[in-house]
């Protein structure tokens, strides 16, 4: 286990707060002080968290403070993705530690042997764990990539040699959907920790993934992965989706579709960005993109739709697609609804997938399940409001 219950209610507190003296810790989080201080020293030792500048605030004993430690150890972000893979050195606190490294591929077997190959160079003895991303199915329990558009061929993966060449090292393995909510939660940690029903959605350019957070925690099913709202098929002529099927709205959020519709050369990019309503090949694809999400609102009842994308950005093209999402959404949701833009515009992959191991540090309703060794370790949070009282 990465950081055993009272160690994680001590580092959230440290998170949240900056700087935190141990009899602080002990007021906030009410375990006992003996014990905070048998946590923090091996928090300490394993360059975890720091000792700041001595406070003396009145009579008694002087304070030290804690922190997290923003230079002894970094988590290794490795996220394998279509035609690439990339790997990035992250601090405690959540910065890059240098520029990432990237690598093209041809996916498949071919992206796992570079990105096993990336892993060994960069892994050291100051890296706390590697948060290992992929597209598509993937199973925990077995290592296996079931289903991604990375192997085209619909063949699954052994991402097992990655496991191997970390030996020892925590892995956090999730689809690359699942990591970017839990960049989520970190950037958005108040939001995140107050629980409620979350639909978050990444808009691309011939992409489209989804993670439902329910209370706070992501929801998985009998394997990990996006919710697939990119692969809702709806019964139009769009460009054949590497699942094999047509109609899929992934791939109705495309450059390839508006072509196919009416022989553009501009992408989809640069015709939201001229979007003045007038453009009826967008409004088509606004009409069949607010249908999917209004129906995943409505089929999930959420209270919170956040749409993930560079695209956010086009002031017009997002305002017809959300005023059009609430057209479509049952009235009775639509009025509770709040919808979120979110202009993820980094570049970075993999300190995505490093937020993996972040939000397990940090974010109490966030559910990881880490691989030691090769031994899959439950590490799932306690219920909302137990979490103290079993730390006692």
């Amino acid at each position: 286990m990465l950081f055993n219950p009272r160690q994680r209610a001590i580092l959230r507190m440290v998170y949240r707060h900056g700087q935190v003296s141990r009899s602080s810790l002990h007021e906030q989080t009410g375990i006992r002080l003996n014990s905070i201080g048998e946590e923090a020293s091996e928090l300490l030792g394993r360059g975890v968290l720091r000792e700041c500048d001595t406070q003396v605030l009145g009579r008694g004993r002087p304070r030290v403070p804690l922190e997290i430690d923003p230079g002894a150890r970094h988590v290794l972000g490795l996220a394998m993705s279509r035609g690439g893979v990339q790997v990035g050195r992250v601090s405690l606190t959540g910065k890059l530690v240098g520029e990432p490294i990237s690598q093209s591929t041809r996916g498949g077997e071919a992206a796992l042997k570079t990105a096993v190959a990336l892993l060994r160079e960069h892994l050291d003895g100051d890296t706390l764990a590697v948060g290992l991303t992929a597209p598509g199915f993937i199973d925990l329990a077995t290592h296996m990539m079931l289903f991604s558009p990375t192997v085209p061929t619909g063949r699954s993966v052994d991402l097992q040699p990655i496991y191997d060449a970390a030996g020892r090292v925590p892995i956090a393995l999730e689809n690359d959907a699942v990591a970017l909510a839990a960049r989520w939660a970190l950037t958005h940690r108040v939001d995140a920790e107050t629980g409620g029903d979350v639909l978050i959605v990444r808009l691309g350019d011939g992409r489209l993934g989804s993670t439902l957070l329910v209370n706070g925690r992501p929801n998985r099913g009998s394997v990990t992965g996006a919710n697939e709202l990119g692969h809702t098929r709806l019964p139009v002529q769009a460009p054949k989706c590497f699942c094999g099927q047509v109609g899929c709205l992934e791939r109705i959020c495309s450059t390839e579709y508006l072509t196919m519709r009416d022989g553009g050369g501009a992408s989809l990019a640069e015709r939201a960005g001229a979007y003045d309503g007038t453009d009826t090949t967008i409004n088509e694809m606004l009409e069949l993109l607010a249908t999917g999400l209004s129906n995943a609102v409505n089929f999930t009842r959420v209270s919170r739709l956040v749409l993930a994308s560079e695209l956010t950005a086009c002031e017009a093209f997002t305002q017809a697609l959300t005023d059009r999402v609430r057209a479509l959404t049952l009235h009775q949701l639509e009025r509770r609804l709040r919808i979120d833009l979110w202009d993820r515009t980094e570049a970075q992959p993999a300190r995505i997938a490093a937020s993996l191991v972040l939000a397990h540090m940090y974010t109490s309703r966030w559910a990881t399940l880490m691989t030691v060794g090769g031994e899959l370790q439950e590490t799932s949070p306690a219920p909302a409001g137990q979490a103290d009282a079993m730390l006692m």
